[in-house]
Order: C-alpha cells, then sequence, then structure tokens
C-alpha cells in the first residue's frame, strides 16, 4: 500500500484530504506542522508528500526543496498545496522541484488525477526515476492544469470553500465577541 504523508495546518483540510486519500486507498498520515513534516519521513516512509505552501515553521517549498535535495528522499513525490486564497509562485515550485499541484478545498476526482499517476512507479524500494527537463516539465502541465478550475464550481467545492473560511475567521470572530462581552460586563450599571 502505497503512504501519503499530508502536511497542512488547516483542520478541516487535514480531514478532507486524509478521507479523500483513505478511500483511494492509500496509507494516509497527517502532520499540522511543517517542523513535524521530517520526523515523519523517518518514521513513515512516505512515497508522496502533500505539502501546503502556507505553513508556520516549513513551507511546503521548503520542505519540498530539502526532501528533493537528500539522495535518501529525492525519491519521494511532493504535491505541493495552494489554498484558495492563496498564489502560487510557479518559478519557486519548479526551482525545487516539486512534482504537481493541487489547488484546495480539495475535489476527489483531481486529488486521484493527480496523485495515482504519480505513485504508480514507486513504492516497495523501487523509485521512479525521471529526468529534471522531463519532470519541470510535467510539473508546469501540472500547473496550468491546477490552475485552469472548471466553472461553475461543485456544490462540494463551494461547501468546502465556506467551511474553510469560515474556520479561519472563526478564532477572531470568538476572540471579538469575548473582548465585546467583556467589555459590556465592566461597563457601570
Amino acid at each position: 500500500m502505497r503512504r501519503v504523508l499530508l502536511v497542512d495546518d488547516n483542520p478541516h483540510a487535514q480531514r478532507m484530504g486524509t478521507e479523500i486519500l483513505a478511500q483511494e486507498g492509500y496509507d494516509v498520515r497527517g502532520v499540522t506542522d511543517g517542523a513535524a513534516v521530517f520526523d515523519g519521513l523517518r518514521e513513515f516512509a512516505p512515497d508522496l508528500v502533500l505539502a501546503d505552501i502556507a505553513m508556520p515553521e516549513h513551507s511546503g517549498y521548503e520542505i519540498c526543496e530539502r526532501i528533493k535535495s537528500d539522495p535518501a528522499l529525492e525519491h519521494v513525490k511532493v504535491v505541493l498545496l495552494v489554498g484558495a486564497l492563496e498564489s502560487l509562485n510557479k518559478e519557486e515550485a519548479q526551482r525545487v522541484r516539486a512534482d504537481a499541484v493541487l489547488h484546495k478545498p480539495l475535489e476527489p476526482s483531481v486529488v486521484a488525477e493527480i496523485v495515482a499517476p504519480l505513485l504508480a512507479g514507486t513504492g516497495n524500494g523501487t523509485p521512479l526515476r525521471r529526468s529534471p527537463v522531463k519532470a519541470a516539465g510535467e510539473l508546469e502541465a501540472a500547473v496550468e492544469k491546477a490552475l485552469r478550475r472548471p466553472e461553475p464550481p461543485s456544490e462540494a467545492q463551494v461547501h468546502a470553500a465556506v467551511v474553510l473560511a469560515v474556520e479561519s475567521a472563526l478564532p477572531l470572530f470568538v476572540d471579538e465577541v469575548t473582548r465585546r462581552v467583556v467589555e459590556s460586563l465592566r461597563q457601570p450599571r
């Protein structure tokens, strides 16, 4: 069974990604910060890493660069995850030799379409070797494909985007409501 390490600090993205990948038959482990990914690489020995580009500690770009520059890990495929409100730096993705890009919220069919071919030639200690020129061309094609979003978005995509937005805004909302309640309680009556 192929192993996938999912690196994303957003709990909702973690749940969605884990569910999608598990349904596709992959053994999935999630980590929520960039520092923990390196322990996961040693302990879990994944065939593929999905790494959010906007992470505390280490960005997806940094994670990819470290994996691809380590001779013991260079066979590990790396897919960069880009949030709905984030912009992909194509030149940086190519420089760090990312294998593909996926946009969040994750859509099951798109995840399968990107991940399955990457893992088709890996596993069981037999890394898939590709020339850097071919890999760069494939990455560029994958980036272009990922940037073309089908119109209109599906209900599931809209729902996932709304959930991500609400989960992101909720801590600020709770802080603001708490501040206002405390303020009103302190006012003389």
